[in-house]
C-alpha cells in the first residue's frame, strides 16, 4: 500500500490516466496485497526466508524512496500515460538505472517470492515483472518520440534498464 499512497504525492496524473492508475491498483492490490496476505495466513515463513525477504523488501522501499525524492516537483507523469516530464533525469539513482521506481516494485515482489516460494508467488512476481518491463517499455518509446529524444538516446545508451550497467560509458559509445 505505501507505493500506491506515495505514488499518488508523487506522479503527475490526469483524468485520462485510467491505464497506468488501473494497472498500478490491480499488481499492488489483487497480485500483491491479497496474494501474500491470502499466503500469508497460510504459509508459514522460514525465518532464513523471512531474514533474506526482509532486506529485499528494505532495499525495495529504500531505492523507491531515493527514486521518489529525487523526482519530486519534476512532474513526472503517471505510467502509460504517454507523457513526458520536463528534462531527463540523470541525478539519485537514475544515474545507475533508467526505471529505478519500477525496479523497486519488481524487487518488492521478489521479497514475496522469497519470503514464501510458492508457484503461485513465481507466478505473482513474473506478472509483475513483466508489467512493470511494459510499463518502462512504454515510457521509453514516449521519450523518444519526444523533444527530448536526442537527451534520452544518449542516457538510454549509458544507463541500464534496471540493473546498473558494468561497462563504462566510452566502451557503451565506442570510444
Amino acid at each position: 500500500m505505501h507505493f500506491l499512497v506515495a505514488g499518488a504525492r508523487t506522479f503527475s496524473v490526469t483524468r485520462n490516466d485510467d491505464t497506468g492508475v488501473g494497472w498500478a491498483q490491480v499488481s499492488f492490490v489483487l497480485s500483491g496485497a491479497l496474494t501474500v496476505g491470502f499466503l500469508g495466513l497460510r504459509t508459514p515463513i522460514r525465518p532464513v526466508n523471512g531474514i533474506a525477504s526482509a532486506l529485499v523488501l528494505v532495499s525495495s522501499l529504500g531505492l523507491y524512496e531515493w527514486a521518489r525524492h529525487t523526482i519530486w516537483g519534476r512532474r513526472f507523469p503517471i505510467a502509460w500515460s504517454g507523457r513526458v516530464p520536463d528534462s531527463v533525469c540523470n541525478s539519485g539513482p537514475y544515474q545507475y538505472v533508467r526505471h529505478p521506481i519500477y525496479g523497486s516494485y519488481i524487487l518488492a515482489f521478489l521479497a514475496a517470492l522469497v519470503a514464501m516460494p510458492s508457484l503461485v508467488m513465481l507466478a505473482c512476481f513474473l506478472f509483475n515483472v513483466a508489467l512493470f518491463a511494459h510499463a518502462a517499455r512504454s515510457d521509453e518509446r514516449s521519450l523518444e518520440q519526444s523533444r527530448l529524444a536526442a537527451e534520452y538516446g544518449y542516457y538510454k545508451r549509458v544507463t541500464g534498464m534496471f540493473v546498473p550497467r558494468i561497462l563504462p560509458a566510452s566502451t557503451v559509445d565506442g570510444g
